[in-house]
């Protein structure tokens, strides 16, 4: 199956007052640069997508999220995806680079569509990655034209992200996986800000519930998803990721600054433990009988 494949340069809506502050929280950054630093310092001078993916995962867990969330889906080589609040592309360059999958990646933060481009060109991979600076509630993306639609901590982000989920509908054909990994809010009490995606305030965070979730999902056209709790996982990588940059003299990351790096770490944990909230992943198909096309 042949899939558009827009270029990184096309123009996204004006943002409203919510997603303004939403970009500038991931625009803090120079994440090519800093990536480009990290290899330099590793001594490796022409890198393949596998030395970038030390660096380029911004998502709970890392790689091994990646590698479960692409499991549970059972996600075939050469599959057309869309991957939406993509960020960096570095789940997107894994899925082309492990599976072989050609990739569109879209995300409204354009320091992270063109840092995510130029990292893409750098690893050889801008013929089954490319990234769409745009909403990605709101694509302009083909309808029905994708096998799978991948989305990670981007729901969390939206005050209301229904019309998130009828946009993941709209892309897939039908039968299509939608592979989700998500953070939903749990019964501990509120949780400990600022988290790698909120303010102290708790501003820019939006978690819903498990059940809002599925409830969500079903009304967009879903058929009923399947979840799995990854909350033990995610906290236990929190700890190892601060355990190991405690020891750097400036624990900083790609996108984020290191004045707050080790706190939101530190909260994401805690509120993980306490059950304040959950890391988990779903997969939901596409109402309709066809089956995930593997474009060998």
């Amino acid at each position: 199956m042949n899939h558009p494949m827009p270029c990184s340069g096309a123009s996204a809506p004006t943002p409203d007052a919510d997603q303004a502050d939403v970009i500038a929280h991931w625009s803090r950054g120079t994440p090519r640069q800093w990536i480009q630093q990290r290899l330099a310092a590793d001594g490796i001078e022409r890198p393949g997508w596998r030395d970038v993916a030390r660096y380029d995962q911004i998502h709970a867990g890392g790689l091994k999220a990646v590698a479960t969330l692409a499991g549970l889906a059972g996600l075939g080589r050469g599959a057309g995806m869309v991957d939406l609040g993509g960020g960096l592309g570095g789940s997107a360059r894994w899925l082309a680079g492990e599976l072989g999958c050609r990739v569109v990646c879209v995300d409204l933060t354009r320091t992270l569509v063109e840092a995510g481009a130029e990292l893409t060109a750098w690893v050889g991979l801008d013929a089954q990655v490319q990234h769409l600076h745009a909403d990605a509630s709101a694509t302009g993306l083909p309808a029905g034209g994708f096998d799978a639609v991948w989305v990670q901590h981007l729901a969390l982000h939206l005050p209301e992200p229904q019309a998130l989920w009828q946009e993941a509908a709209r892309l897939l054909r039908p039968g299509g996986v939608l592979a989700l990994h998500e953070w939903t809010l749990g019964s501990g009490g509120e949780p400990y800000h600022p988290l790698p995606w909120s303010r102290a305030d708790g501003t820019l965070s939006h978690l819903q519930t498990q059940a809002a979730l599925a409830a969500g999902l079903r009304a967009a056209g879903f058929a009923e998803a399947g979840f799995v709790d990854g909350s033990q996982a995610a906290a236990d990588a929190y700890a190892a990721q601060r355990a190991a940059l405690a020891k750097l003299e400036c624990p900083d990351n790609p996108v984020l600054p290191a004045d707050e790096l080790l706190t939101v770490l530190a909260n994401a944990e805690r509120s993980l433990r306490e059950g304040r909230c959950h890391c988990v992943y779903a997969t939901a198909r596409r109402l309709g009988n066809d089956a995930i096309t593997t474009a060998g």
